[in-house]
């Protein structure tokens, strides 16, 4: 019966470790929040943030390159404006993604593969609170992927 007890125990917790990263983390945003924590909630990956008087620039390296990388890219993106737009000091945003690209030798080396960029007015106009509905790509004032980037 012990074992029975123990067996179910396991099961359980490891059904729990499985299902921990189905669910993204939720960003609280307050007046103490900056957008490095925001971009850390969000993506899994190494990043760099850069603000300037309400400019921002989120650049991403992607070094897990797979199927989907464009619309888990456009996900997060969208997701990381959706939180930024709730902080007062940010009027244009941009986010980078770079990933590894193959060169003609055989060396990977990293590369832009994806630009987003806000304006001012335009962030402001985005109703973000319907994130999950937004077209990413067309709404941004600046929008540039690079060729090797698919679907």
């Amino acid at each position: 019966m012990k074992k029975l007890l123990y067996i179910l125990l396991l099961f359980t917790l490891l059904l729990s470790a499985c299902g921990k990263d189905a669910e993204p983390k939720k960003v609280a945003v307050d007046k103490d929040t900056s957008v490095k924590d925001i971009v850390g909630a969000i993506v899994k990956n190494k990043y760099t943030v850069e603000e300037d008087k309400g400019i921002v620039t989120i650049s991403i390296q992607d070094t897990d390159v797979r199927e989907g990388l464009k619309s888990q890219m456009l996900k997060d993106s969208t997701r990381i404006f959706a939180e930024i737009s709730k902080l007062k000091s940010v009027k244009t945003p941009t986010i980078i993604w770079s990933a590894p690209l193959a060169e003609p030798n055989g060396q990977e080396e990293m590369a832009e593969v994806l630009s987003i960029y806000f304006n001012e007015q335009d962030f402001k106009e985005v109703n973000w609170t319907t994130y999950e509905q937004l077209n990413i790509e067309s709404i941004a004032t600046q929008y540039t992927e690079n060729d090797a980037l698919e679907d």
